[in-house]
């Protein structure tokens, strides 16, 4: 999984997700999973539109930013998910699934605040 773009917004930590070479480690999304965590934003969007599948490796690591996105009373939300990606996630459930949106003003919608501005 690479990590082609991230952007710290007001209220959130974006990331948007592109496929890599399948016998690639997940660090890049590992790392950058690890420093939106870190931000202290109170949600996480994980754009994943140029997505076909998800490694296990990387439905592990997105539940466990799910749950320690949740200790922090913060919040993963997942944007733009192709269906087959949404399988892959949820084959592994592992508790209440992460938030699951459409578009990015619906992950802005999730906010407690309102919305955001931010682009679609």
């Amino acid at each position: 999984m690479t990590v082609v773009y991230h952007e710290l917004l007001p209220e959130s930590y974006l990331l948007i997700l592109a496929p890599s070479h399948a016998e690639e480690p997940e660090a890049a999304l590992a790392h950058s999973l690890h420093c939106a965590q870190r931000s202290g934003k109170a949600a996480v969007w994980v754009d994943c539109g140029m997505l076909h599948s998800l490694s296990d490796e990387a439905v592990r690591l997105l539940w466990v930013a799910h749950h320690q996105l949740e200790e922090k009373h913060a919040k993963l939300v997942l944007v733009h998910v192709p269906e087959r990606v949404r399988r892959d996630l949820l084959k592994r459930e592992l508790g209440p699934a992460p938030c699951i949106v459409p578009t990015l003003l619906d992950a802005a919608r999730q906010m407690p605040h309102g919305i955001e501005n931010t682009p679609d």
